[in-house]
């Protein structure tokens, strides 16, 4: 199994300049994939309970899956490379990090979640479904019990 990230998705949109990523990835070769790899592992067994994790096809992977991991993988690599002396943004990783880990959390809570990711076949949990209207009206107050009384007479013929 490969990870939801590569690269190229990291370095769009991580906080981390794409230099740095690839400085790091010549310092010590293969630390981005195996980084990438654990931390979609760590989101797949949040979330395999209830969807379809691990996404069997990654290019397809739910956006916001991607987004997440790839906060979690950037605050990985930083901390690998090490910080900038008196950053401000060191904190701002850090909380790109801790909402990364707060969405995976809700989005694994069967009850009291928010997040809708696609269900596995296999389950009985429910999500949020999109629905449509629950009732409808008539030109006039009588014809309900007009198309009540046809359908009742329809089920007495039998």
């Amino acid at each position: 199994m490969g990870a939801y990230v590569d690269m190229d998705y990291v370095k769009l949109v991580g906080s981390m300049p794409a230099a740095d990523i690839d400085a790091l990835e010549t310092l010590f070769p293969g630390t981005f994939l195996g980084v990438a790899t654990s931390v979609s592992r760590l989101f797949d067994a949040r979330l395999a309970k209830r969807y379809e994790a691990p996404f069997a096809d990654y290019p397809n992977c739910p956006e916001a899956v991607k987004w997440n991991v790839a906060q979690v993988v950037v605050a990985a690599l930083w901390q690998k490379r090490g910080y900038n002396p008196g950053s401000a943004q060191d904190e701002i990783v850090q909380t790109n990090k801790a909402d990364a880990l707060a969405w995976l959390k809700e989005a694994a809570d069967s009850k009291d979640g928010l997040v809708e990711l696609p269900l596995r076949a296999d389950t009985t949990a429910t999500v949020v479904m999109r629905g449509g209207p629950r009732s409808y009206s008539e030109q006039s107050p009588y014809a309900w019990t007009d198309a009540q009384a046809d359908a009742g007479r329809q089920d007495d013929s039998g």
